[in-house]
């Protein structure tokens, strides 16, 4: 029997379960990341991290009543596999196209998950980007901004690498900050793209930078951050391995800044609007 599994050990399951993840359907990949969001929500909420604790938490019942609900209800959230993009169904129909579909960012999006491109070059959201990409490192982001430099599109650098957080909040509201221009364009924007009033349909950053702009300038009475997702359609997260067997889902430096994301972000999103924001692991 597993029952006896220890805390260390319900963890390395969940790496080698995030190994390949993104060529699992979308029935596996929400039971893996229902149950790695469980592992790191009870590891907020003060447990001991064991995968197959208790639901009841007692404890909470000392908190604010307004901020227990809020955590309790991200907590208790279950993800479903209506919840994620799967490409199983696509690539049966066009085999050969799926290795090249499965190593390239913009070929990916354009294969199923994307919901239009229409709509993706005329975006008119500010701080909300129809596409959000969530990757393990900054030099990632860059590999795949290239990738996406194909689309000729203007892409919202969200990673702390050659540019700071208040350029970011800059950019993410449609002006261009010091750096906006060179650093936020994916290195497809036409000319008349350099205008200061943009509104990036596509952001490609790390988790903490993007926690951080997501509660940049947030007030306690109202969900205005730097970074918003309420008009997001498309989270994709990049479950690129690194030389360990690492993605940005099982990575130390990486996983707990990606649930409280999820936590903060998504989930609140995900469950208000589940027919208009997709979940899809590249």
């Amino acid at each position: 029997t597993n029952d006896s599994v220890a805390p260390s050990s319900s963890k390395n399951i969940l790496i080698h379960a995030g190994r390949g993840i993104a060529n699992d359907g979308a029935e596996a990949q929400a039971v893996f990341f229902g149950t790695l969001y469980n592992h790191f929500t009870k590891l907020s909420a003060g447990s001991d991290g064991n995968i197959n604790a208790n639901d009841d938490d007692d404890d909470s019942s000392n908190k604010n009543e307004k901020h227990e609900k809020k955590v309790v209800n991200a907590e208790n959230f279950i993800f479903q596999s209506s919840n994620f993009f799967s490409s199983h169904a696509k690539e049966q129909q066009n085999d050969a196209s799926s290795n090249f579909h499965s190593s390239n960012m913009a070929t990916f999006l354009k294969s199923g998950p994307l919901p239009s491109m229409k709509r993706l070059k005329n975006w008119k959201h500010p701080n909300s980007p129809m596409v959000l990409v969530i990757t393990l490192s900054a030099r990632r982001s860059v590999e795949l901004m290239k990738q996406l430099s194909t689309l000729r599109l203007p892409i919202a650098k969200l990673f702390a690498k050659h540019m700071n957080i208040d350029d970011q909040v800059q950019l993410l509201s449609g002006g261009v900050g010091k750096k906006g221009l060179i650093s936020g364009d994916g290195g497809g924007g036409k000319g008349k793209g350099n205008s200061p009033h943009k509104c990036y349909g596509i952001g490609v950053g790390t988790p903490g930078r993007l926690l951080a702009l997501l509660n940049h300038g947030k007030n306690e009475s109202s969900y205005g951050g730097a970074l918003r997702l309420n008009h997001t359609e498309l989270i994709v997260i990049d479950c690129h391995e690194d030389s360990k067997g690492f993605n940005v889902c099982t990575m130390k430096d990486t996983s707990k800044e990606l649930m409280d994301f999820m936590k903060e972000g998504v989930v609140p999103e995900l469950s208000e609007r589940a027919g208009n924001m997709k979940l899809a692991l590249f």
